[in-house]
């Protein structure tokens, strides 16, 4: 009984964490992560397991778009970054957070 019980409450977690798991847009909007200058997403004040998984999903993503981005136009992928970061910033609404040049965090 105890085992059924036990693998149950497994089941329910494995179902249920999943669920919990934050968007970037959610924690764009909550002032969680914010658009770095180096085109990727930073956290921006305190992090959790949660948050860097978050973080370490997108900027992957980002790096291999980048990446293919950077071949077909025969260009760095730095300056790839460089640019989607100045896009990415010009798309934050009111009060999401943006890196300046300087690597100090502002709200849009």
């Amino acid at each position: 009984m105890k085992t059924v019980k036990t693998a149950l409450l497994c089941l329910g977690l494995a179902i249920a964490l999943p669920a919990m798991a934050i968007s970037l847009d959610q924690a764009r909007s909550q002032g969680l992560v914010g658009e770095a200058n180096s085109g990727y997403i930073a956290v921006v004040g305190q992090s959790s397991p949660q948050l860097e998984q978050l973080v370490a999903e997108v900027n992957a993503k980002r790096k291999a778009e980048y990446a293919r981005i950077a071949k077909r136009n025969d260009i760095a992928v730095a300056q790839v970054a460089a640019r989607a970061a100045q896009k990415l910033e010009a798309r934050l609404s009111s009060g999401e957070y943006y890196q300046d040049n300087r690597g100090r965090w502002a709200q849009k």
